[in-house]
């Protein structure tokens, strides 16, 4: 059915900043200090600015439906490589879920629950509630869906990275003790071990999503102009804002004291307290519960709506094309939150909600990577398969040289994120370590190896399912 255009540039723009501006790696990032500035530098280069460069190419390039990294991979190598794609993005999303939505439920705890956050019977209580709200949430039109990441992007994201850094400006002002040093290379430089360098798929993982957009190109007014305008737009507003604010956070909790969870409003709340000015810290944790809010509901209906498009186009069961009469994604809304509840006994399983939350960022970053390989080889393959094609935004003037060098960046990073995604970080406080890495193994095994089995096997399981459906 015929979409209305709804999504312009302001919007588009908040939408790629709640995507991608990943709070909870603020907080996770900030657990090794200055160190952090060396990782988001690393991803922003070799992966943030790669993925934007491409991501806005083929964004412009390929507007035709809402299938995103499907439509670029299935355009460059055929349907099957585009169904194995969109499965590493959705699949690697609904593993998301409850990651995304832990630091939303432990910052809310802080103010005013702090056992909260530490209960991992009320952290899977808490998970189901907000997964099967925001699944009903995005029910509704598209246009009503964009304004929560509007409020969002604004009050729960961009302003309370803002308060922080203004936080740390006071802090040095006023003459507090800076929990870190600035003045010697070592504190800058990362520690070579693995429970660090662990920590590098997780920050490419937290700049991934600059690609949610490509979801909604139905419905977005004059795509080929304003989805590369905001793409860029949204590149420099969120490397600013998280490699700042984790600076900052990590100049006012001290190292031992800093939750990889919770740690923005952590440091918000020391400075209000210091001020006192305590209920400031507890407006701005339901500021920054909105925009884990919002980023959770715009990843729950992304992916949802690329594995539509694959439905459509007969790649997967019909159940996955029903929509309702808004046009939103049902029939995946409603499968993905049942797995996501699933996923969500992690919490009840693993030794501690830090070490749950640690696995699960580290499973969904690592298939983020492995997709964004498989789009890096397509930009690079359309633009010999597809040369004539217009293309709105070129990463160069002529030939392909720039775009052969961007690509060849993201792979390198993506192929060093997923090893080094192996191993446990440090604030996971994991001492298993090789039971870790095995589970680590086997998940990404089973993992990848559903779309090869449903692809080998589709056509007995596609008619087999038409006919129950």
């Amino acid at each position: 059915m015929p979409q209305p255009k709804e999504l312009k540039l302001f919007a588009l723009v908040m939408i790629s900043i709640t995507a991608v501006m990943s709070l909870s790696s603020i907080a996770y990032m900030a657990t090794i200090g200055l160190q952090n500035v060396a990782f988001f530098a690393f991803a922003a280069l070799l992966f943030f600015v790669p993925s934007a460069l491409i991501s806005a190419e083929l964004g412009g390039m390929l507007t035709s439906n809402n299938g995103g990294v499907y439509t670029w991979v299935s355009t460059a190598f055929g349907k099957n490589s585009g169904l194995i794609a969109i499965w590493m993005e959705w699949f690697n999303n609904v593993i998301a879920a409850p990651a995304n939505i832990a630091p939303m439920v432990a910052t809310f705890a802080y103010v005013g629950f702090p056992t909260l956050a530490h209960n991992a019977t009320a952290m899977f209580f808490l998970l189901l509630l907000v997964t099967w709200a925001m699944t009903f949430f995005n029910f509704l039109p598209i246009g009503k869906v964009a304004v929560l990441s509007v409020v969002g992007g604004v009050f729960g994201m961009i302003l309370p990275g803002i308060l922080l850094i203004s936080c740390a400006i006071y802090w040095v002002i006023s003459g507090a003790p800076l929990q870190v040093s600035f003045s010697t290379t070592s504190d800058w430089v990362p520690v070579a071990s693995f429970a660090t360098f662990a920590l590098l798929v997780k920050v490419l993982g937290s700049y991934s999503g600059i690609q949610a957009v490509s979801f909604h190109t139905r419905n977005i007014k004059n795509p080929r102009v304003n989805v590369p305008i905001s793409m860029l737009i949204t590149v420099i507003i969120i490397f600013c804002v998280t490699t700042l604010a984790s600076v900052s956070l990590a100049a006012i909790v001290p190292s031992a004291d800093r939750n990889a969870l919770n740690g923005l409003i952590q440091a918000i709340a020391v400075v209000m307290h210091r001020l006192n000015l305590d209920w400031v810290a507890q407006i701005i944790s339901l500021f920054v519960c909105v925009g884990m809010l919002a980023a959770a509901s715009i990843w729950i209906l992304s992916p949802a709506r690329g594995m539509q498009e694959v439905a459509i186009q007969g790649m997967v069961p019909k159940i996955f094309a029903k929509t309702n009469k808004h046009g939103m994604p049902i029939g995946v809304l409603l499968i993905q939150a049942v797995i996501c509840s699933l996923l969500a006994t992690l919490f009840l399983l693993m030794p501690s909600v830090e070490a749950a939350f640690a696995m699960i960022i580290a499973l969904t970053s690592q298939f983020t990577v492995m997709m964004w390989i498989l789009v890096f080889v397509s930009a690079i393959r359309l633009r010999y398969v597809a040369k004539d094609m217009e293309r709105p935004f070129r990463i160069g003037k002529t030939g392909n040289g720039a775009m052969i060098f961007w690509a060849t960046l993201g792979i390198i990073a993506c192929s060093c994120g997923f090893f080094l995604g192996l191993f446990p970080p440090k604030f996971s406080h994991v001492q298993n370590i090789a039971g870790y890495v095995s589970l680590m193994i086997i998940a990404d095994i089973i993992i990848i190896a559903i779309p090869f089995a449903y692809i080998k096997y589709r056509k007995l399981l596609f008619n087999l399912n038409n006919r129950n459906y």
